[in-house]
């Protein structure tokens, strides 16, 4: 009897140890969350076609990319486009690069991956990057489309959807934990 006891109390403790020093069993397995890939298409129509773009963005863009994350939502894109944003589906931001917790749960209440969550579980970093995005592109946001974190400039649009803020802090912590190791 008492060796069940021990078993069940080990059992109970490893999970929980994990917990207490930020651990998931994730950690263990070797998981990691900073996997992405990158994908394109020759025009928005194809993109959107395929469900590698979302549905607002707007016709006539051409040599669309595209980062993915494939351990969660979070995308980036970009693709020459020099014309208007679908009103309809997009917000204009009050303060460029800064989206207020009002305007985030408005957007994101129109997107099928965002509206049945919190703002706050919602990331406001990025943590892809592709050789073509600007650095910190992101805080030239204009509009916000759905999920979508959307600006133009000199003739292209950028466009950035965040990961859910949990995955989006696993794929930090891993990013520290092997800058620690190098």
């Amino acid at each position: 009897m008492m060796k069940k006891k021990y078993l069940a109390l080990t059992a109970l403790a490893i999970p929980a140890s994990l917990l207490l020093a930020g651990c998931s069993v994730g950690d263990l397995s070797g998981e990691t969350y900073d996997k992405a890939e990158s994908k394109s298409a020759a025009t928005s129509e194809d993109g959107v076609k395929s469900g590698l773009l979302a549905d607002w963005v707007p016709a006539g863009g051409r040599d669309v990319k595209l980062e993915q994350r494939t351990t969660g939502a979070e995308r980036i894109f970009v693709m020459d486009y020099d014309g208007p944003l679908p009103r309809q589906e997009c917000l204009s931001l009050s303060t460029v690069g800064e989206p207020n917790e009002s305007e985030l749960a408005k957007a994101y209440a129109t997107d099928r991956r965002t509206r049945d969550l919190q703002v706050s579980e919602v990331a406001t970093v990025r943590t892809l990057d592709a050789d073509w995005w600007p650095k910190d592109a992101e805080k030239q946001t204009t509009d916000l489309c759905g999920r979508w974190w959307v600006h133009e400039s000199q003739g292209k649009l950028y466009g950035f959807a965040p990961d859910q803020q949990q995955i989006a802090e696993s794929v930090l912590r891993e990013r520290s934990t092997n800058d620690r190791d190098s």
